[in-house]
C-alpha cells in the first residue's frame, strides 16, 4: 500500500469538515416524519460517494482514496445518528419506524453502493 501523501491528510480533514456540515444541514432541512430522511439522504450520499472512490481507487490513489472516504464521507455518514434517531423512534413506542429505518438506511446505503461502483467499475 502506498503511503498517504502529507497535504492528503489536511485535505481530509477539510472535507470531513465539508461532510458534516452538509450532513447538518440535511438533518435540520428534511423532515424526521415517518423517517429521520436527512440522516438517510446523508448515508445515502456518502455510500454513493464511498462506491464510487471504491471502484476507481487504484486511478484515484490512497490520498484521494482518504480525502474522499475517510473525510469526506466519514464526516457526511453518520452511524451514531441513525441510532440516535432509531432508539428515538423506539422509546416514542414507534417501533415499526423504528426497525424500518434501520433497514431503510442499510438497504438504500448498500444498493447506492452498489450502484455507484457499478457504474464506475
Amino acid at each position: 500500500m502506498s503511503a498517504v501523501a502529507w497535504w492528503g491528510w489536511v485535505l481530509a480533514v477539510a472535507a470531513g469538515s465539508i461532510g458534516a456540515l452538509l450532513r447538518t444541514w440535511l438533518v435540520r432541512t428534511l423532515t424526521k416524519r415517518p423517517l429521520p430522511f436527512g440522516v438517510l439522504a446523508a448515508n445515502v450520499v456518502a455510500s454513493v460517494v464511498g462506491g464510487a472512490v471504491v471502484a476507481d481507487r487504484v486511478e484515484l490513489g490512497p490520498t484521494w482514496s482518504l480525502v474522499l472516504i475517510g473525510g469526506f464521507c466519514g464526516g457526511l455518514s453518520t452511524l451514531s445518528t441513525l441510532a440516535a434517531d432509531t432508539v428515538e423512534l423506539w422509546l416514542e413506542n414507534r417501533r415499526r419506524d423504528a426497525v424500518g429505518n434501520i433497514a431503510v438506511n442499510v438497504a438504500l446505503g448498500l444498493f447506492a453502493a452498489w450502484g455507484a461502483w457499478s457504474l464506475v467499475s
